[in-house]
């Protein structure tokens, strides 16, 4: 079943079976490692992942599940917050 969803921005078109948790597709499928697996029931919080800005633990979320709405990364929604706060790792010269 193709299936395309929006991932820290970019849509992107995934072959799975729908009942395929969204942990998976985020790690196997598309190769993001971030995204952890814990303990299978979303209740450690290993697995969270941002639905447009409401966090979500995506181990037990079946992709056919998502309607529509942006996923973003633990890491995107860090490097987000660094540049929105001016943070780059350079020194200010004040």
């Amino acid at each position: 079943m193709a299936i395309t969803i929006k991932v820290n921005g970019v849509d992107r078109t995934v072959d799975v079976d729908g009942d395929t948790p969204l942990l998976w597709v985020l790690r196997d499928v598309l190769g993001m490692t971030g995204t952890k697996f814990g303990c299978g029931i979303a209740q450690c919080g290993a697995c969270t992942v941002f639905l447009d800005g409401r966090t979500l633990r995506f181990c037990s979320i079946p992709v056919s599940a998502l309607d529509k709405g942006e996923i973003t990364t633990k890491a995107a929604h860090r490097q987000h917050s660094i540049e929105a706060a001016g943070v780059n790792g350079t020194p200010s010269h004040a």
